[in-house]
């Protein structure tokens, strides 16, 4: 027992060490303005992708007592390890990659369509009088006409016009594979850890019955609470490093044990488990 909380405790301040580090980035960028359409949505993207790691330290457990009546919501601590994920899997498409002005238009020009389309889906399903519905149209409209004609389009795979005439609008036109051959990582990890967030996330009877049958300090709870930190860490790892690399010189040093930190994870979402 002593390793699992010892482990945990050490997962536990891995991640709070670069979150600390990632709401200093953060902080370095007020006041000051934008140079390009990178910058301006790299630091909204990421200080979402911070406030979710905020809330995931949060609702983990801070080991301080040997004993303890309290019920670990597991299923809520991968839900937010997989929303961070996601987050900076936008941070990756939209910002993080160093592109042609055409391709960075296009790919913020299709993530905003494929929002406004949600948007407009939402208020027809409800069937609101919301006059907003009218400028939302609009601009569903206008966005997919700039697509349309936009000349990065003949690049893209034919299927995605088809798609955006159908209001149909995915929000990246790349595979996660391609994506994540794009950003560094190993795709079978990344797949692998989203599944096995889903799996305590959704409400299938596996876990539901986690629930249950783990309490408060058990070592197999422990481990379960620590995966959660663990994926995110590794993930938040490479958005500070996509941050450093667009927002260098106006970002805090590093200390030379968060450089390893972060050195640490970008190999392994690189590179994958399957061979440790």
């Amino acid at each position: 027992m002593r390793h699992e909380i010892k482990h945990y405790r050490d997962t536990y301040e891995e991640f709070a060490s670069l979150l600390s580090y990632g709401s200093a980035l953060i902080e370095a960028q007020t006041g000051l303005e934008a140079i390009d359409q990178r910058q301006f949505y790299a630091e909204r993207i990421f200080c979402k992708l911070i406030c979710h790691g905020i809330s995931l330290k949060r609702l983990s457990p801070s080991i301080t007592s040997t004993t303890s009546p309290e019920l670990w919501d597991v299923s809520s601590n991968y839900a937010i390890a997989r929303t961070l994920i996601e987050t900076y899997e936008a941070l990756a498409y939209i910002a993080c990659e160093s592109l042609q002005a055409d391709e960075q238009d296009f790919r913020i020009a299709l993530w905003k369509l494929h929002s406004e389309e949600r948007r407009a889906e939402m208020l027809r399903l409800i069937g609101t009088n919301n006059p907003e519905e009218v400028a939302i149209q609009r601009q569903v409209f206008n966005l997919r006409e700039s697509i349309l004609s936009h000349p990065f389009l003949p690049q893209v795979n034919k299927d995605l016009s088809e798609r955006l005439r159908k209001g149909d609008t995915p929000p990246y036109h790349l595979s996660r594979a391609l994506r994540d051959n794009r950003s560094g990582i190993n795709h079978d990890y990344h797949k692998a850890v989203i599944m096995h967030l889903s799996s305590h996330v959704h409400t299938h009877p596996f876990s539901v019955h986690q629930l249950f049958e783990f309490n408060a300090r058990q070592p197999e709870c422990l481990t379960l609470m620590s995966i959660a930190i663990q994926y995110s860490t590794g993930f938040l790892a490479k958005a500070i490093v996509g941050m450093i690399e667009i927002f260098t010189p106006r970002v805090p040093e590093l200390t030379p044990q968060q450089e390893k930190v972060l050195d640490r994870w970008v190999e392994l979402l690189k590179n994958g488990i399957k061979m440790l």
